[in-house]
């Protein structure tokens, strides 16, 4: 049973920044337009009965408009007639609550909601999120408080008995089905993390002929030593100009995207229960396995053996060694 102070469930991870850019919102809505997003999106809907939908990381905002309808109709009503304060000061709360990790919390409303961040190259590029639904067996609920802090906020009584109506036709589930749907929720975020990284190291249709030729350098030599000016080279471009193109068309540094380019080849070849994860950092470039340990949890929130713990059978993984 969920306390009647509200409750936080951590499902594990660490500590990452929230800080939103331009590149964060193209990459939030190349996932929302992914076959997987919209594909898990509906079997959620169907398997529990509760809307799933993105926001952006630090915001409200949900950067697709048609998914704005996955909202419960009392929250949507809501932040159509305004941005409702008491609405984003629980928002704030719950990623407060659970930087790294998914938690749950009940808002103003009485409602209980479930975020989960994205994480993609060690910072939180979205948030996940679903909920807004009574859980059986809470405390009496009543309208009059919610009522009394609508009001306050300069909604109009007419207005607040229309809330009232969508508020009362709120679904109602179990603690137990609730508490299922976090820890669904939780390992969808994840692949969605894993999805972002492999969005950001593959070329798109409309990027400049240099960062194409860039990426296809790296990608053919990824387990060499690479350097600025090798790849330049291989782009037509001095090293200066490249640095400026390549960051403009990718949204992040050359250095950066090799490392996520080398932990997503990682990633496949760790998936192959005779592989040892030290062979695994040497062949995809990693001058050590110290280095490689460090930059595959930068950019994916896990070790490497963390990563093929949670992925690979225990059998899988006793004869990898």
């Amino acid at each position: 049973m969920f306390p009647g102070g509200g409750v936080k469930i951590r499902l594990g991870g660490e500590m990452m920044k929230a800080i939103i850019t331009s590149q964060d919102r193209k990459l939030v809505e190349a996932l929302q337009s992914s076959a997987l997003y919209g594909s898990y999106q509906e079997a959620f809907r169907l398997a529990t009965g509760l809307g799933l939908f993105l926001r952006l990381a630090s915001t409200d905002h949900i950067p697709r408009v048609p998914e704005r309808a996955e909202q419960n109709a009392f929250c949507g009503a809501l932040n159509e007639h305004q941005n409702c304060e008491d609405c984003q000061k629980a928002h704030g709360h719950l990623r407060v609550m659970n930087q790294g990790g998914g938690a749950t919390d009940r808002c103003f409303a009485e409602m209980m909601e479930t975020a989960v961040p994205v994480q993609c190259g060690g910072r939180t590029v979205a948030w996940l999120w679903t909920g807004q639904v009574f859980v059986t067996g809470e405390k009496r609920r009543n309208f009059t408080e919610v009522g009394k802090v609508l009001l306050a906020r300069g909604i109009a009584g007419a207005e607040v008995q229309r809330l009232k109506k969508l508020w009362e036709a709120t679904p109602e589930v179990t603690d137990e089905k609730y508490r299922s749907v976090a820890v669904l929720l939780d390992a969808f975020g994840r692949q969605l993390g894993d999805l972002a990284n492999r969005l950001i190291v593959e070329s798109t249709p409309r990027e400049p002929e240099a960062v194409t030729k860039a990426r296809r350098y790296i990608r053919e030599n990824l387990r060499d030593r690479l350097t600025l000016e090798q790849v330049s080279r291989s782009a037509g471009l001095s090293p200066h100009h490249f640095c400026k193109v390549f960051r403009k068309a990718v949204g992040i540094n050359l250095v950066d995207y090799i490392n996520r380019s080398r932990v997503e080849l990682a990633r496949q070849m760790l998936l192959k229960h005779d592989a040892r994860v030290s062979e695994v950092a040497f062949e995809v470039g990693y001058q050590s396995l110290s280095q490689f340990n460090r930059s595959f949890r930068t950019v994916t929130g896990e070790s490497p053996t963390e990563y093929r713990r949670r992925l690979l059978k225990p059998e899988a993984l006793a004869s990898a060694g």
